[in-house]
């Protein structure tokens, strides 16, 4: 065999050279060094809380806490905001950046940096960078919640922030969410505006606010109608204790209502209605009647007008972004000839708002408010150029032009309002005498 020459040696040795640099280069790039946070002094949850007196901590020095999430923001019901749990107590962390920290998730928390405060009464652990304030022990650890009744939730601690069960993963059992709501078909937000909504959890004696996002991924899903369960995260805002679930799976209420769903009324074959023995300020409950929060949390309710009792319906002083309220008569079995009358009247009225709606549906149940079939009907009522206090009479409306050809069943009349005070649509709407015959 040929000896290879002395350059071609030299080449060949310089070649070589060349490939282990280039091999330990890359096996650097593949290996970075891992970021490595001090432990210091460590801390229990409850030891954490108990820091707080009425002022925030700002932490400096090496000191860590241990927990594990118990709920993060995968659902869209929370942002930048998890909640973390050991074996004394929870707490919510303040996220700087959303995302990083999931359900599960057992972290040991570098507290330099972060500050422990109050915001409305409910502790957070606040400015908490994912990247170099967490390091991650392990995923899938999984915290059972506490079984706890409304009444052990709404227990009042001093100081507020103090409260034992302040961001627990809890479960609540034999619950159901308030007549008005669930009996209504209402859900959960508002999934269009994606505004946040409170809906009211009760056991009957008791009852609690479950605060839901409108960007939840369950915030146009319907209220369950039944009794139950439910498995969530305590908050507090002011003296208001507060419910957030985690995942709308641990919300199982399918069994018989502690306060039932009221049902449809058989059909008469006339209405007289003048809302003689309703109450002032008082949401009406007439038997046969429904008055329904459709959208927000107002209904009709009496009104007196130089001593005479009306129906009247107003968004003033609401924190709602829209407040949409239905008046609605029992079912009437439908003849020919057969015609509506009422009378209508303003207050405080803002002249560009008209929040009335006059319908009749054929399909209307108690629950389906939203999907009924509504069709309007004309009439004429105290518009937007109608003086305060000025009654308009409807005059006479045949039903027959409204109602389908040849129509032989039952329907109803909806009574509905319209408003919002933030919007600055807060003109009072009445409504009296009533008469389909």
């Amino acid at each position: 065999m040929k000896t290879p020459s002395p350059m071609i040696r030299q080449i060949a040795l310089v070649l070589s050279a060349t490939a282990l640099v280039l091999v330990g280069c890359e096996k650097e790039l593949d290996s970075p060094p891992q970021r490595s946070l001090p432990v210091g002094q460590v801390l229990t949850v409850a030891q954490l809380r108990a820091l707080y007196t009425t002022e925030p901590v700002r932490f400096g020095g090496d000191s860590s806490v241990y927990g594990v999430v118990t709920a993060d923001e995968e659902s869209g019901n929370l942002y930048k905001n998890v909640y973390v749990q050991d074996h004394t107590g929870a707490i919510v962390l303040r996220l700087l950046n959303s995302g990083g920290l999931y359900q599960g998730d057992s972290i040991r928390i570098y507290l330099p940096g972060t500050v422990l405060s109050s915001y409305q009464n409910l502790l957070q652990l606040d400015s908490v960078d994912v990247d170099n304030n967490v390091v991650k022990q392990a995923a899938g650890v999984q915290k059972q919640p506490q079984l706890v009744t409304l009444a052990d939730i709404n227990a009042v601690y001093t100081p507020a922030w103090s409260h034992p069960l302040q961001a627990k993963l809890v479960r609540i059992e034999n619950v159901e969410f308030a007549m008005g709501e669930a009996c209504n078909g209402l859900t959960y937000a508002n999934a269009t505006t994606q505004e946040t909504v409170n809906r009211t959890l009760t056991d009957c004696t008791n009852s609690v606010l479950v605060r839901n996002s409108g960007y939840a991924n369950f915030a146009g899903q319907t209220l369950p109608s039944g009794n139950g369960s439910i498995v969530a995260v305590v908050g507090q805002f002011q003296s208001d204790m507060q419910l957030f679930i985690r995942d709308i799976t641990e919300v199982q209420m399918t069994g018989d209502r502690c306060a039932p769903c009221p049902t449809l009324c058989p059909a008469v074959a006339s209405v007289v209605q003048d809302f003689a023995t309703t109450t002032a300020n008082v949401d009406i409950s007439l038997a046969c009647w429904n008055n329904q929060a459709q959208v927000g949390s107002r209904f009709w309710r009496g009104y007196s007008v130089s001593g005479n009792m009306t129906a009247q319906a107003t968004a003033f002083g609401s924190s709602n972004a829209s407040d949409v309220a239905w008046m609605i008569t029992p079912p009437v079995n439908f003849q020919p000839g057969m015609l509506l009358s009422f009378r209508s009247q303003r207050g405080f009225g803002v002249s560009t708002h008209d929040p009335f709606g006059l319908f009749v549906s054929t399909n209307y149940s108690i629950g389906n408010i939203a999907t009924a079939n509504w069709v309007s009907v004309p009439c004429n009522y105290a518009g937007t150029t109608t003086a305060d206090q000025v009654w308009v009479d409807s005059g006479p409306i045949d039903l027959s032009t409204v109602l389908p050809a040849g129509f032989s069943g039952s329907f109803v009349v909806g009574f509905r309002y319209t408003g919002s005070d933030p919007n600055g649509e807060t003109t009072n709407f009445r409504i009296d005498d009533v008469v389909i015959q």
